[in-house]
């Protein structure tokens, strides 16, 4: 390698925004013979022994000469000799100038939060009277303090939340002049100038339904960057319910290079509280049912009490009307922390909405009494569902609806054998040869159940009738596929609009693999998504995890047909569990659903509800009769003559995001045609928030909104019709929050103390500690050395500064050679 003449120096120094970091342009000079000699120190030793032998003969030659000479001459000629040498010399080491790039990459400090719905949990803090949920706690102290702009004086720093997932919310570079940090300390403002353009306070908000602590701290360790990792902190109140174990990923391993340091967020100490943790209540009765209110009493510290819990219901039409109890049970607790199932029966004998209230009748001693009670709406109406069913053949699912439908007395059931001969008799109210033709005939139906139907049967006419029920009349449709028909209508380019209907996408070639999967010879149960176990439609019982049961005895069914997958906007329920089946990754959705305009429409890949029977004789009847109402209630719960307003679901969970639909017409009765609508959303503390719903310009009519739900308990959704004076359109949905993060609430100090002193890092029991230090701890930020990286990238030599060097150097050495041959002429010298 050559060596430099001189010790290089920094001419700039440029802050450049790439992702190396920090650029610095370094003047170097180096002399590029040496980078000829393998050992430089054996060339400088032969070089100076000649330079030696020629100054010393130069010397010789002059003291020789020095006689007849003036002072000056002695000291000007060996002086212009020894100038000619040294030209001649750095001409021969090639002097060379280039410019360097120095990239200093700064290391980074990755902020984990946890963003799980136990940091709502409020816990009593010393410094104030009040509670604050941790994740308050939390969006101050990052807002409000100085510990960004403290990681900052070292470090890039980066905000990360963590639930069931992790998400990236902001980065922070490293303030890197003085007046860089007084116009960065300055609280919120500064804080917030990050990459990116969300609002990121808003989004620390607990709304995950897990927490994968372990999984953040992997992915955090792992992460692909070129900002070499100084530490990870990490904000959370210890809670791990799923996923990676925490501790298990330095089990058998060399600790890891970077420390992290925990930030204790809430309590460590248990708490006495009495709360109605769900309540589920059907969103609509006929009179005279009996209809079943569930829900869960959580208690913390009462081990060895009971308590009495009351159910409450209060016509809401009525602002005369008071409170009246309607049931009451006495719940007692064996364990410290308990959640416990109540039920009540109800009976409504009158038509309109009824708000049902459960309510703890709590001790003087619970802590929280907030959180005593729960409310919800329930509307009872009295009008009967118009089903009509349409079969290729006669199923047995066909056979089971039909009869059952004869014996509901809040049902009407008209049939449509498609393969049946003409005049055949039927249990039925009514019985079709034909699809309807007119808006007369199908107009009046609420559902229709199509078993594996021969859609090619339908002329363009009565296609184009059926999408524009489905889409502007709010009709529910069920749609199953089967064996027999789906393969051939799908490939009919004339059926394009009932392809439109399904929330599913048709392979459009036929393959062995698009029919000859279809059935088993063994059954399969079905693989629920999430959203699939949250839909209470889908129940076998009242509650989701008698449900979960439930269906986890089921053995499952014997065929699903292939589809590519659900289309975008579709949500699936349920898959086909048959490893062998399906053409992807993914295994074949058997249950999906969508909103088709202001309707409703649900998939099934095959027929064969009616194994339920083997299980209960009832839960056929209890599935089929919540999906009818639930495709249908769009029409069943209209409000207004002018509009349906349609949610997904009843019931949603907090941090879920909920999507309105709504078709209006005008006075006219034709559809709306204005930009948008305005939603008014009534949160269950009585805030309300407006919410604006966008016109679809594919349908006119249609609007589309949505808004996330980040409070558990009963909102209320209102939207006025525009142009139609007083009328407004009005949905009620249920919030609740996970069992899984409540199960426990305390802080995590052994979990947290294990995983700083397991990686080198630190467990602060106070985030305000962590911020400003205390007597036994330094602040974080002063904990985590800076792991900079400082790389140089050689440049190319500067070609015009040797031209220009060489110039100067043979003027030089000619002038000196020249001017003492001109002085020994002049001094007769030899």
């Amino acid at each position: 390698m050559p060596v430099a003449l001189s010790a290089s120096w920094l001419l700039a120094a440029v802050d450049i925004s790439t992702e190396g970091g920090e650029l610095r342009e370094l003047v170097a000079y180096e002399l590029s013979r040496l980078g000829q000699f393998d050992d430089p120190r054996l060339f400088w030793t032969a070089l100076g022994a000649l330079l030696a032998l020629v100054v010393s003969y130069i010397v010789w030659v002059y003291r020789r000469e020095r006689g007849p000479l003036s002072r000056l001459l002695r000291f000007l000629l060996p002086t212009l000799r020894l100038i000619a040498l040294s030209g001649a010399l750095l001409f021969f080491l090639g002097l060379e100038r280039r410019v360097d790039q120095q990239v200093v990459t700064d290391s980074q400090v990755t902020i984990l939060v946890d963003t799980s719905q136990s940091m709502s949990v409020n816990d009593e803090s010393p410094q104030r009277a009040d509670r604050i949920p941790r994740h308050e706690v939390v969006r101050q102290v990052l807002t409000d303090s100085s510990l960004i702009n403290d990681l900052r004086q070292r470090h890039d720093v980066s905000l990360v939340t963590f639930d069931q997932k992790t998400q990236h919310l902001a980065s922070w570079k490293r303030l890197r002049s003085l007046s860089d940090i007084k116009n960065e300390d300055q609280g919120l403002e500064a804080v917030g100038a990050a990459d990116s353009d969300t609002d990121w306070p808003e989004q620390l908000q607990a709304q995950g339904v897990e927490t994968r602590l372990g999984d953040a701290i992997k992915e955090a360790l792992e992460r692909d960057d070129v900002h070499p990792l100084a530490g990870v902190i990490i904000i959370s109140d210890g809670g791990q319910n799923m996923g990676a174990e925490p501790l298990s990923l330095f089990e058998g391993s060399q600790p890891p290079e970077v420390p992290l340091f925990t930030l204790g967020v809430g309590s460590p100490e248990p708490r006495r509280n009495l709360r109605v943790q769900e309540l589920n209540v059907p969103a609509r009765v006929y009179p005279e049912d009996k209809a079943t209110i569930s829900s869960v009493i959580r208690g913390e510290g009462f081990t060895g009490r009971s308590v009495q819990v009351e159910l409450l219901s209060q016509a809401t039409g009525d602002a005369t009307s008071a409170a009246v109890q309607v049931g009451r049970l006495e719940v007692a607790f064996d364990a410290e922390e308990q959640a416990i199932p109540v039920q009540f029966q109800v009976e409504p004998a009158e038509v309109g909405r009824l708000r049902l209230q459960v309510r703890i009748q709590a001790p003087t001693d619970d802590q929280y009494p907030d959180d005593n009670s729960r409310e919800a709406e329930m509307e009872v109406v009295d009008t009967q569902t118009r089903v009509l069913l349409i079969a290729g053949g006669a199923t047995r699912d066909y056979r089971f609806l039909r009869n059952q439908l004869r014996r509901d007395r809040h049902a009407t059931v008209d049939v449509l054998l498609q393969d049946a001969q003409s005049g055949i008799s039927q249990d039925a109210d009514q019985i079709l040869d034909s699809f309807p033709r007119t808006k007369e005939e199908l107009y009046p139906y609420d559902c229709i159940v199509a078993f594996d139907p021969n859609w090619a049967l339908l002329d363009a006419q009565q296609a184009e009738l059926l999408e524009a029920w489905v889409a502007e009349e709010a009709g529910g449709l069920i749609v199953v596929a089967g064996p027999v028909y789906t393969a051939s209508w799908v490939q009919n380019p004339e059926l394009s609009k009932i392809r439109a209907l399904y929330p599913v996408e048709f392979q459009r070639r036929l393959t062995l693999l698009d029919d000859g999967l279809y059935g088993s010879k063994n059954p399969w149960p079905l693989l629920f998504t999430r959203e699939g176990e949250e839909s209470d439609h889908l129940w076998l019982a009242d509650t989701a995890a008698e449900s979960r049961s439930l269906w986890s005895q089921f053995k499952g069914v014997f065929g699903c047909y292939a589809v590519k997958d659900a289309k975008p906007g579709a949500r699936v329920l349920a898959r086909y569990s048959d490893p062998d089946a399906g053409l992807s990754v993914e295994r074949p959705v058997y249950w999906a659903e969508h909103f088709y305009g202001a309707g409703r429409v649900f998939y099934m890949g095959s027929g064969e509800l009616w194994r339920l029977r083997s299980m209960d004789l009832s839960y056929f009847e209890v599935l089929t009769t919540r999906l009818i109402r639930h495709v249908s209630q769009g029409r069943l719960l209209r409000g207004s003559s002018h509009g349906q307003l349609l949610v997904e679901r009843d019931r949603y969970s907090v941090g879920d995001e909920v999507i309105l639909r709504a078709q209006l017409t005008n006075a006219s009765r034709e559809p709306l045609r204005v930009d948008r609508a305005t939603a008014r959303i009534v949160d269950p503390l009585g805030a309300s928030q407006n919410v604006a719903m966008l016109a679809d310009v594919d349908r006119p009519g249609s609007f589309v909104g949505q808004f996330n739900v980040r409070k558990e308990g009963s909102y209320r959704i209102e939207l006025p019709v525009p142009d139609v004076p007083d009328e407004q359109l009005v949905r009620r949905i249920q919030v609740s929050v996970p069992n899984l993060e409540f199960d426990q609430t305390r802080r995590n100090d052994a979990l947290l103390t294990a995983i700083a002193s397991q990686t080198g890092g630190q467990f602060y029991p106070s985030i305000n500690a962590a911020v400003a230090g205390s007597q036994s701890l330094p602040p974080v930020a002063q904990q985590i050395e800076s792991r900079a990286e400082i790389r140089t990238l050689r440049g190319t030599p500067d070609q015009s500064f040797t031209e220009l060097l060489n110039k100067y150097l043979l003027a030089v050495i000619c002038g000196a050679l020249c001017l003492e041959w001109l002085l020994r002429r002049l001094m007769k010298l030899a």
